[in-house]
């Protein structure tokens, strides 16, 4: 009786604990159920990008105990693929696969009972339900959980209503290595709030949270199967270590940057390198580092690349052997089809679609040339392939290049974290040169801004050390938002009503504009007297030009999930989480396609 009487006070104490972090702590709840609400919104089985169909097959296999191709769940005819010895392997890590395990088996096991499409979408209603609670209990409203049984019921009512199953068989690989990434991308705003609030506090935290899931294409590749989220999610994790080693001055957070680094070595070997890298200069060159303190150093890393080195080892034989020095195939290959294979079918509206996409802007040419200058204004600032360029697609990032080059300017010194950020981005550049430029010259560098992920985060960070930004955003984050919303609201009537317009030529030159208004605003601003940046004026421009900037951010990243959704793939295998969505891309897909 006792034992029992001890393990009900330990299961209360429990309890206890968890609903005081949820009572003290609900903003980082309601940014994790905010991602996770919106993304799952957009998920669905269809694929963004051509080789998500190599990752697929990988999957599928690992499924079936293989690390090599030997089964085609999708068609692999074309595609990046590495050939050792006799076995055919995907040029993708296995990280993402391997922590979408369990997502598949535990899908497949409520399949056989419930429908895991099913329990997707029970997941998103709740979300909603939760996201209503949580809002209601900071606003102190009594009837919090009321409101947020009734947003639940809603939302789940109304989509069971128009629910149809998605086969399983077929598209269970999708739905759970998506999933997988949603979570992940949520994690990983959770990181940004943490991090964000240590250094700025907690209203910027929020900003920065919801800025990274509606301003910038962290979120669009959620919504792939690609490893780029977990890639992500374990930079921000040894950026948010650092730092808090640097606060508390305690080991654990430094060992665990170091773990994280490491393991983002096995997802992608260059982003982790650079990872490493950046630490070991920061850490040992600009401090003074006992014996036993580096040889902990070393024993972590070790342990962080096991990962990295087993696969090594089970592929190539040795885990000193790095599969990506492996010349890449230049043939097509042929696998056996698997039994639940996809097959998809839109050659026969295939010149319907390349109509719209040119009507729309959008085009897809691949004579770059090598001309580095051009590579890398088109990176951050130029138009190319209509891409994810750094400033292009988020202007107010724009910003954070006035805030370095005021830093330098001044002589002032970068502080740790900075330095750490500096570090890694050059050594990030350097690591991708050579792999950039050979992409650059051989296919469509559309594809190149997915390594720019990070340096969205970065760039926010350094666009917020702007004490005058920083207050602005500080005092009218409810103006913001509400600008934001009526601004982006006007520029999605605009293009429903002039449909087909030629948005994409719209969109460049109106973020050039915001750019370069906002550089421009800075730098007057820096030359007259301290106290010119708090006048009434300069608050409505900038306040205008922020919400602006959001506005064309989101407006893109809707139009570009949009253009993929509508024109990349035949609507018939396209099936989103949430029926609404789906029926409404149906009804576009009828009346603009067909």
């Amino acid at each position: 009786m006792p034992e029992n009487g001890d393990r009900e006070k330990d299961m209360k104490g429990l309890s206890k604990k968890i609903l005081t972090i949820i009572n003290t702590d609900n903003i980082p709840l309601i940014i994790f159920f905010s991602s996770l609400f919106l993304l799952l919104s957009f998920a669905g089985t269809r694929l963004f990008l051509s080789d998500e169909g190599v990752i697929l097959d990988q999957f599928y296999n690992l499924l079936q105990g293989s690390l090599s191709l030997k089964f085609a769940k999708i068609s692999t005819a074309k595609g990046m693929f590495w050939l050792v010895g006799d076995d055919l392997y995907g040029k993708f890590s296995h990280s993402l696969l391997i922590l979408s395990l369990p997502a598949y088996f535990i899908f497949r096991i409520i399949d056989s009972f419930y429908g895991a499409h099913l329990i997707m979408l029970q997941l998103w209603a709740v979300s909603g339900g939760i996201i209503v609670y949580l809002i209601a209990r900071i606003k102190k409203h009594g009837y919090a959980i009321v409101g947020g049984m009734i947003a639940y019921i809603i939302l789940v009512s109304s989509n069971l209503f128009f629910f149809e199953s998605i086969n399983f068989p077929k598209w269970g690989e999708v739905l759970s290595i998506e999933f997988t990434n949603i979570i992940i991308t949520s994690f990983s705003l959770v990181i940004i709030y943490y991090l964000f609030r240590d250094i700025f506090g907690n209203r910027i935290a929020i900003f920065a949270s919801f800025f990274i899931l509606l301003a910038t294409p962290i979120p669009f590749y959620a919504l792939t199967l690609k490893h780029h989220s977990l890639s992500v999610f374990l930079t921000l994790l040894s950026f948010y270590c650092f730092h808090k080693y640097h606060e508390k001055k305690d080991n654990k957070f430094i060992y665990l940057a170091y773990l994280s680094a490491g393991l983002c070595v096995w997802t992608r070997i260059f982003d982790g390198a650079a990872l490493l890298i950046s630490l070991l200069i920061t850490d040992l060159i600009t401090s003074k580092r006992d014996i036993k303190y580096i040889r902990n150093i070393v024993i972590i890393i070790l342990i962080s690349l096991v990962p990295f080195f087993s696969f090594n080892y089970l592929i190539m034989g040795s885990p000193f052997s790095v599969i990506e020095n492996t010349p890449e195939l230049d043939k097509e290959v042929t696998l056996f089809a698997a039994k639940d294979f996809i097959s998809f079918d839109e050659s026969s509206i295939n010149p319907k679609q390349v109509e719209l996409m040119n009507k729309l802007g959008y085009t897809w040419k691949t004579d770059f040339g090598s001309d580095w200058i051009k590579m890398f204004s088109g990176l951050s600032f130029l138009k190319l392939l209509n891409t994810f360029s750094l400033f292009l697609v988020s202007p107010f990032l724009i910003t954070g290049i006035f805030s370095i080059i005021s830093i330098m300017k001044k002589r002032l010194k970068f502080n740790y974290f900075e330095k750490f950020l500096l570090i890694f981005s050059i050594s990030l550049i350097l690591l991708y040169s050579n792999y950039i430029m050979l992409i650059v010259t051989h296919t469509p560098s559309v594809l190149e801004n997915r390594y720019l992920l990070v340096f969205y985060i970065i760039m926010l960070y350094f666009s917020l050390k702007i004490e005058s930004i920083r207050e602005l955003l500080e005092n009218n984050l409810k103006k913001i938002t509400i600008l934001w919303g009526c601004i982006l609201l006007i520029f999605l009537a605009y293009f429903i009503v002039q449909f087909p317009v030629r948005f994409l030529d719209i969109y460049y030159y109106a973020s050039l504009i915001v750019a370069a208004v906002l550089m421009f605003s800075l730098v007057i601003s820096s030359l007259r007297k301290k106290d010119w940046h708090a006048t009434a004026s300069w608050n409505r421009i900038f306040l205008i030009l922020i919400a602006l900037s959001f506005s064309l951010s989101s407006m893109f990243i809707l139009f570009y999930y949009w253009v993929v959704s509508m024109t990349y793939v035949a609507v018939s295998q396209n099936y989103p989480v949430i029926p609404i969505l789906g029926m409404i891309l149906n009804w576009m897909y009828q009346n603009i396609i067909l």
